[in-house]
C-alpha cells in the first residue's frame, strides 16, 4: 500500500485516515469548526508528518453512525483522540464508542489516545478509575514491551507527556473471562503505582496509547516512532484483508473536510459575495483611502516616550493610543495620532447583528443615523462575522511605500476583550447583571492614519501618514520631536537631578479587595473539576475594585506612576470608546510580520525579583514539575491553536526559557508557524482562531472556559484579553492584557457623604493545576494585583 497521495480525516475526538482524492469546498468547510479539545491539531499533525497520509478532522456529535458506517470503506484508519471528558459519558465520547463494535463488514485499524485509549480499554472489558494522583503536563518514563507498537524503540527511552486524571485497568489474569487486551506499556508512580499506558487488541486491529504522543515534550520514541510503528501495524492489516479494493468511489460528501490549505478570512467572504450576489462596501462615500505612506525620519535619542506623548497633547486628550515598550524585551514605542473628526474607530458588541463606526472626538452610534460620522454596518452582509468585516476592511486599505524598519505604518488600532474570544467559542457570553453599570464595547479600534514609531534600539522616531497633501503635518511633527531631543542631551546651566519616581496621590482609594475565602473556595471546586478529567488547568481570575474619590488624578499621571514602577515590554495607554486601560503587560500573545510568519510567547511562571533571588535561584524554582507543567499545557495549547492555520510550519523556538525582566523572573516559551501563502490567510485569521488567550484559559480550552464561566460568575471585559495593532504595511503585534487597571470613564460610585469616586478594576489570577497550592495561589493572585495597584497607593 503506498502512503504518499493518502488522506487521513480525524477530529475533535475521532480521525480517521484515508485514501483519495477531495474537494477544495468540503475542505474549507470542515476545516472551520473548533474541535473539541485543545491538542487535536497537534495530533493530526503528528500523523501528518509521520504517515505522509491526509488529516481529515470530525467531531464526535458531527453525524449520525449509519452516515459514517457509509464512508468508512473510504478510509484506511481512525484515531480517536484526546478528551476531556469520561469514556462513559456519552456527551463526552459521543459516536467513537461505537467503533469498537463495528461489525467485520465495517472493521478497520483503530488508535485510541488518551480519551480514546480509555474508550477502547472500557468497550474491552476493563475498569477505569480515577487516579489517587492526577497527572497533567507532566512527564513520565515508560517501561514497555519492545514490541508491537514499541517495536524498535529502546527499552527504558520512553519520556511520556501525561494529561489524565483516570486510567485503565484490565482483568486480573486469573479472571474468567477471556482477554481482549494485551498490556504493551507501563508507567511507575510513586503516588499511583503501575498505571497502564498502551495495549492492544488481541482479535480486532485496535491499539490505544494513554499518554499525549503529540505533544512537545514526548521524548525517547514515544512519540513519531510509536505512530509509524501503528501506522505500519495498519497498512499490514489492510493489506492482509484486502481493503484497499473497498474504497468507496466518488470520495467524500462535501463538508467532510480535510487538511487541504484552509482559505482565510478575506477569500471565504468573497467566496460567499459570489455565491450571494451580496456586494458590501468598506470604502465609505467620500473617503480618501490612502494606499502610500509617507514618512519622516528623526535622530531622537534620548527622547523619552512620555515626552513624545505629552508634545501629542495626551494629558488633554479624551481619546489616545500609546503601545509602550518601557522595558526590555519590548522595543517600538507606537503613537496613533488620532484627528478629531476624521479618524474612524470601529466597535462591536457581542450579539449586535452590525459593527458601529463613529469618528474620535464623536459618540458612537447605537442606532442608524443619518450622520456622515456616524453609521453601522449590517454584519448580515459578511455572513454575521465581526472578523469578515474586519479582515476586508484592512484589505481595501493595505499600503505601501512605508520605511521598511517600521513595524507600524498606521492601521488598526485598540483591543478586543475577553468576551469577544469566548463567543468564537461558541459559548454564549456571559453579562454583568448590574444594568447600571455603563455599557463599553467588545472590541473597539481605531484606524490611525498618521502615527509615530519610536526606536528604542536606534533612537529613531519615525513619523508617517497614510494621508494625501500632509506635508505640513510631518515637517512640524518632525521640528518639535527634533527640538524635544535635541533639548533632553543638552547639558543643563544648572547640576542635573535624577526624575523622581513619580508618587501617587496623597488622597488615597478605598482598595475592595476579592474575598479570600471565595477565592479559596473556587479553588477547590476548580480542582475537583480537574480530579474529574474535565479539564487539566483553569487559568481562575478574580477582580480588585478601586474607588477612588474625585477629584482623581488624571490617568496620564497614573500611568506615568505604573510605568515606573513597573516598567514593562508590552505596555499600554489607551483611552477610547469610553474605556481607559493602563497596562504594563509582561506578555506578547501574537505577532505576525509583513510575510505572515506569526510567533505566540506564552508566560507561565513568575518569580519576583528580590536581593536574594537570583537568576540561578529562579531558575531552580521555574524548573519544579508544577511550574514546568503549567507551561507545557499552555504551549501544547498554542501550537494546536496555530497548526490549525500554519499546518506543519509550527515550531517550538524557545521552551521554558526564564527570561530576566525590570522586577520578576519568568517561564517563557516562543511558538512560531508561516501561514501557507496559497491560503489568503494573514496573522488576523490567527488572531480571529486564538482568542481568548490560552494562557488566561488554561487547557483544553473550550471546556476550561465553559467552566471558569461558572467559577468566576462575572464577564472579565477587557482583562485577558488583547491590546496591540494590525497595521496597513501587513504586520500586527497584540499583548495580553494583564498586570492592569480599567475604568469605564462614566462609571462613578458614591461613597460616603456621597462623595463621588472613579472606578478602577485589576484583573489577576493564576493557573490552577493538580499541584496547586491554594494558599499559594491566593498569594500569586495578590502579587500580580499589587503590581498594577502601585499605580494608585504605592
Amino acid at each position: 500500500m503506498e502512503v504518499d497521495g493518502g488522506r487521513f480525516w480525524g477530529g475533535g475526538v475521532l480521525e480517521v485516515l484515508g485514501w483519495g482524492g477531495v474537494e477544495e469546498q468540503s475542505v474549507m468547510v470542515n476545516a472551520l469548526r473548533h474541535a473539541y479539545d485543545s491538542f487535536t491539531s497537534n495530533l493530526a499533525s503528528l500523523l501528518r508528518t509521520t504517515t505522509s497520509a491526509t488529516v481529515h478532522t470530525l467531531h464526535i456529535d458531527a453525524l449520525p453512525l449509519p452516515t459514517l458506517l457509509q464512508h468508512l470503506p473510504s478510509f484506511d484508519a481512525l484515531v480517536i483522540g484526546p478528551g476531556p471528558g469520561h469514556p462513559a459519558n456519552p456527551t463526552d465520547i459521543g459516536l467513537a464508542a461505537d467503533i469498537w463494535h463495528l461489525s467485520e463488514q465495517h472493521l478497520l485499524p483503530v488508535l485510541g489516545v488518551c480519551l480514546g485509549h480509555q474508550s477502547l480499554c472500557l468497550a474491552s472489558g476493563a475498569t477505569v478509575h480515577p487516579l489517587p494522583t492526577v497527572k497533567h503536563g507532566l512527564v513520565s518514563p515508560l517501561t514497555h514491551s519492545g514490541t508491537d507498537l514499541f517495536r524498535g524503540i529502546g527499552a527504558s527511552t520512553v519520556r511520556a507527556v501525561r494529561y489524565h486524571s483516570l486510567h485503565a485497568v484490565l482483568p486480573p489474569d486469573d479472571s474468567s473471562s477471556t482477554p481482549q487486551l494485551e498490556a504493551l506499556a507501563w508507567a511507575h508512580d510513586a503516588e499511583n503505582g503501575r498505571v497502564l499506558m498502551a495495549v492492544r487488541h488481541t482479535a480486532k486491529p485496535f491499539w490505544g496509547v494513554q499518554y499525549h504522543p503529540e505533544s512537545i515534550c514526548t521524548a525517547g520514541g514515544g512519540g513519531a516512532e510509536v505512530v509509524a510503528n501503528w501506522w505500519r501495524l495498519a497498512c499490514e492489516w489492510n493489506r492482509s484483508r484486502g481493503r484497499s479494493s473497498m474504497r468507496a468511489a466518488g470520495g467524500l460528501p462535501e463538508g467532510w473536510g480535510g487538511s487541504d490549505v484552509e482559505r482565510g478570512l478575506v477569500e471565504r467572504q468573497a467566496a460567499w459575495e459570489r455565491r450571494s450576489g451580496v456586494r458590501p462596501q468598506v470604502v465609505e462615500k467620500g473617503e480618501k483611502v490612502g494606499r502610500s505612506v509617507t514618512t519622516k525620519v528623526v535622530a531622537a535619542r534620548g527622547l523619552q516616550a512620555t515626552r513624545v506623548a505629552e508634545i501629542l497633547g495626551v494629558q488633554s486628550a479624551d481619546e489616545f493610543v500609546m503601545l509602550d515598550s518601557a522595558a526590555a524585551p519590548g522595543r517600538w514605542c507606537i503613537f496613533a495620532v488620532l484627528i478629531p473628526g476624521v479618524t474612524r474607530v470601529i466597535t462591536y458588541n457581542v450579539g449586535d447583528a452590525f459593527a458601529a463606526l463613529s469618528r474620535v472626538g464623536g459618540a458612537t452610534t447605537s442606532k442608524t443615523s443619518s450622520s456622515d460620522d456616524q453609521t453601522q454596518v449590517p454584519l448580515a452582509e459578511y455572513e454575521g462575522s465581526i472578523w469578515r468585516f474586519l479582515a476586508k476592511y484592512m484589505h481595501s486599505r493595505t499600503a505601501t511605500g512605508g520605511c521598511a524598519k517600521s513595524p507600524f505604518w498606521g492601521g488598526l488600532v485598540g483591543y478586543f476583550n475577553y468576551e469577544i474570544g469566548v463567543a468564537s467559542l461558541d459559548i454564549p457570553v456571559l453579562r454583568d447583571g448590574n444594568s447600571a453599570r455603563p455599557k463599553v464595547p467588545d472590541v473597539s479600534l481605531a484606524f490611525a492614519q498618521r502615527s509615530i514609531v519610536i526606536d528604542g534600539d536606534t533612537g529613531r522616531a519615525y513619523i508617517q501618514t497614510l494621508l494625501p497633501c500632509d506635508d505640513g503635518w510631518l515637517t512640524a511633527t518632525a521640528q518639535r520631536l527634533q527640538l524635544a531631543a535635541d533639548m533632553s542631551q543638552t547639558p543643563s546651566a544648572t547640576p542635573h537631578t535624577q526624575s523622581p519616581v513619580p508618587t501617587p496621590t496623597q488622597q488615597f482609594p478605598e482598595i475592595l479587595r476579592p474575598s479570600q475565602p471565595s477565592y479559596l473556595s473556587a479553588i477547590a471546586t476548580a480542582q475537583s473539576h480537574l480530579a474529574s478529567g474535565n479539564s487539566y488547568e483553569l487559568c481562575l481570575t478574580t477582580t480588585t475594585k478601586i474607588l477612588h474619590p474625585r477629584p482623581a488624578p488624571h490617568p496620564w499621571t497614573l500611568y506615568t506612576t505604573l510605568r515606573a514602577r513597573n516598567p514593562a515590554p508590552y505596555a499600554a495607554y489607551l483611552r477610547l470608546s469610553g474605556t481607559t486601560l493602563l497596562s504594563s503587560s509582561p506578555e506578547r500573545f501574537l505577532s505576525w510580520t509583513r510575510t505572515n510568519t506569526c510567533q505566540l510567547r506564552p508566560i507561565k511562571g513568575t518569580v519576583r525579583k528580590s536581593p536574594t533571588m537570583t537568576l540561578s535561584a529562579a531558575e531552580r524554582i521555574l524548573r519544579t514539575p508544577k511550574e514546568t507543567a503549567e507551561n507545557l499545557m499552555i504551549v501544547d495549547l498554542i501550537r494546536h491553536d496555530l497548526h490549525r492555520l500554519a499546518g506543519d510550519s509550527v515550531a517550538v523556538r524557545k521552551l521554558m526559557v526564564v527570561e530576566e525582566y525590570a522586577h520578576v523572573f519568568q517561564l517563557v516559551s516562543v511558538i512560531e508557524g508561516a501561514l501557507p501563502s496559497a491560503s489568503g490567510m494573514t496573522g488576523f485569521d490567527v488572531l480571529a482562531a486564538s482568542l481568548p488567550p490560552g494562557s488566561m484559559t488554561g487547557a483544553p480550552k473550550r471546556r476550561s472556559v465553559q467552566l471558569l464561566r461558572g467559577l468566576e460568575g462575572r464577564e472579565r471585559g477587557l482583562y485577558s484579553g488583547v491590546v496591540g495593532y494590525w497595521s496597513v504595511c501587513g504586520a500586527g503585534d497584540w499583548s495580553v492584557v494583564i498586570r492592569s487597571a480599567v475604568r469605564v470613564d462614566a462609571e462613578v460610585e458614591e461613597e460616603e457623604e456621597e462623595e463621588e469616586c472613579d472606578v478602577w478594576r485589576i484583573g489577576a489570577g493564576g493557573a490552577i493545576t493538580a499541584l496547586s497550592v491554594p494558599g499559594e495561589e491566593w498569594e500569586e493572585m495578590v502579587v500580580k494585583a499589587e503590581s498594577a495597584l502601585g499605580a494608585f497607593v504605592g
